[in-house]
Parts: structure tokens; sequence; C-alpha cells
């Protein structure tokens, strides 16, 4: 039996894992490739399948099972596995996953799959953008003002490519803006030792969305405020929606995070915000409680499409991600006013 508390590397001795991967999406098939790489023993399990996608399962190294999940299928049961790596897909009151907790098998999802492989090349900063509305746009956003810093970054996760491709990347990456659902956020932390810890973090808003999945208002605004857990510079939230203020208030964070708060309001020293037409970073610089740094203006960013509130919100807290990062303020500016929506 593998001890699954020391498979916290790339490095570490994944072979012989037997593992059940639930579901053969983007996501699921990443899981499968990455863990048959890995030299784990692979078995997909998933209702049903493209004949393209069966035939990449086979040619990739893994097992195959597609048909009814309502109860374990024997193949399952055959392969007695150490550890199962759920898909978003599948909702947590799913028989397979009710089977899953009694049987007292580990349960991953993706996030944490790829937060534990991470270093295969080398471990990028991780920036984590999640939210009712707005996520995928704030990601693209922030990939864009950091890759003018000169990093080298990409936007994955929920709408781009699966994280897990990603860090198998043959030349690496400096920054990863990951986009994360509350499906995935609601599978990362399962363990001490495969939960995410990233650089920067920002919920942008909490709505009432996909309570059919989580089962309630509460349960999908817990998943989200995941997003904070273990955030180490800083915890990004939108002062317009208090519920995202008082995710941040209950984060376990790593000491010396700072709250970075930002609406299109005057800011005070640690948020970012307007006066007047200007875009101003109160929170990322020495003298933040006796003056602002410039970032652009509500006219600039019209000009490039960005003039609407939401979109100068996105711009808010994606400029907050960057400068968690270090981003200079000139580079922000700059990288705005090339940016096209």
């Amino acid at each position: 039996m593998t001890d699954l508390s020391t498979l916290t590397s790339w490095h570490a001795d994944w072979s012989g894992l037997r593992v059940g991967v639930l579901g053969l999406g983007l996501t699921g098939f990443a899981v499968a490739d990455t863990l048959v790489e890995l030299g784990a023993r692979v078995l997909v399990a998933t209702a049903e399948a493209a004949p393209q996608q069966a035939a990449l399962v086979e040619v990739i190294g893994a097992s195959l099972f597609e048909g009814d999940l309502s109860t374990p299928p024997q193949e399952l049961l055959d392969l007695d596995p150490e550890l199962l790596v759920v898909s978003p897909g599948f909702r947590p009151d799913h028989p397979l996953l009710l089977w899953v907790a009694a049987q007292g098998i580990p349960l991953w999802g993706d996030i944490e799959l790829a937060w534990r492989v991470r270093d295969k090349v080398k471990a990028a900063e991780w920036l984590s953008v999640t939210g009712t509305t707005g996520a995928a746009e704030t990601a693209r956003l922030a990939e864009h003002i950091v890759a003018a810093s000169g990093a080298r970054v990409a936007a994955v996760g929920n709408n781009g490519i699966p994280v897990l491709h990603a860090v198998r990347d043959p030349m690496g990456f400096d920054v990863l803006v990951v986009e994360l659902s509350s499906y995935q956020l609601h599978f990362t932390g399962t363990t001490a030792q495969g939960a995410i810890s990233p650089l920067a973090s920002v919920c942008l808003n909490r709505g009432e969305d996909h309570l059919d999945w989580h089962g309630s208002s509460a349960a999908y605004a817990a998943s989200l405020a995941k997003v904070y857990e273990n955030t180490r510079v800083a915890c990004v939230y939108n002062k317009a929606d208090v519920a995202t203020q008082e995710m941040v208030e209950n984060a376990e964070v790593i000491e010396g995070c700072r709250a970075i708060g930002f609406d299109l309001g005057t800011p005070g020293p640690s948020d970012l915000g307007l006066v007047g037409d200007i875009v101003v970073d109160r929170a990322f610089h020495e003298d933040r409680r006796n003056a602002a740094l410039e970032l652009t203006t509500h006219g600039e960013l019209a000009a490039v499409g960005l003039g609407t509130t939401q979109n100068v919100e996105t711009v808010l807290a994606a400029s907050a991600l960057a400068r968690a990062y270090g981003v200079p303020a000139p580079v922000v500016r700059d990288s705005l006013a090339v940016y096209r929506a």
C-alpha cells in the first residue's frame, strides 16, 4: 500500500499506485495521462465515451470502463484502488462518490493532483481566481499583464487548458493563473499534503449559482471560499460584495498574507480603486498610507474596450494579482494600453 502522504512531488515514487479516474472529459483524460506517465496503474470509469476518447485511453496505457456508474463496476472492484481522482462533473452526492466515502478510499480532484506534481519542470507560482461571474476574463487579463513583465505565464483551469497539461509543459512556466470552478474547489484541500498554497487569490463575487450541484447556497459559498485557503501574499476581495470579504476574514492563510480590497470607489491603504478618473493602487507600494500609484485611467480603459463597470472591476482584480506577483505599475499600465477585450 502506497503512503499517499509521500506523493507531494513529480519526483516521488508513484509507480504501481492503483488509481481509479472518474470521468473522461478534458480533465479526466489529463488526469489519466499524467498518472500513467508517473507510472501508476490507471482505470478510467465513465458513463460514456466517444470512440476517439476510448481509443486514446488505450493508447496512453490506461484501462477503461464505460457504462453504468450507479454502483461500483466490477473492474473498479478488481483494481482495488488506493486512490480515486474525480472529474469536477461528478456531484458530491453521486452514488459512486458515496461508495468511495463509505469505503474510506482517498478522493482527490485534478487540482490537488496538479499541485502535488507541479515541480516536474519548475514549480510555477499560482494566482488563483474564482467567482460566480467574470473569472475567465480576469484570468486572461492577469495572464496578459504578467506576460508583459517578461514572465512565462499561462491562464489555465476551468476555461483554459487543464492545469495538468501546463505543469507537464517541457519548458515550464513562471506563473499559472488558475481559474477554479466551484466544482473544482469543492474537491481541493482533501488532505494537508495536497492543499494548494497560491501566491495570491481572488473571489470576484458570490451570486446564487450551481445550487443543484452543491445542494445549498451555504455549500456553494463554502466551496468558493476555499480559493483563499493557504494564500501566501494577497487575498484579493471585492469590497462591493461583502460575502467575499467575509471569506477572507474566515480563511486560514499563511502568516503575513494581506487582505487587498478593490472597488470603484476611493481606495484605502490596502486597496485598489478609482480616484476620479484614475485607476490607482494603494496596496502594493511602500508609501501606501500617504500616496497612490496610478495604473491607468478610465478613458484609457474605454479606448481598449474595458470601460464598463464590470470590465473596470476585472482590471482592478487582475491588476491586484499581477501586483502581488511583483509586476511594476508602469508595466501594468503599458500592458493595459494594448489589451483587446
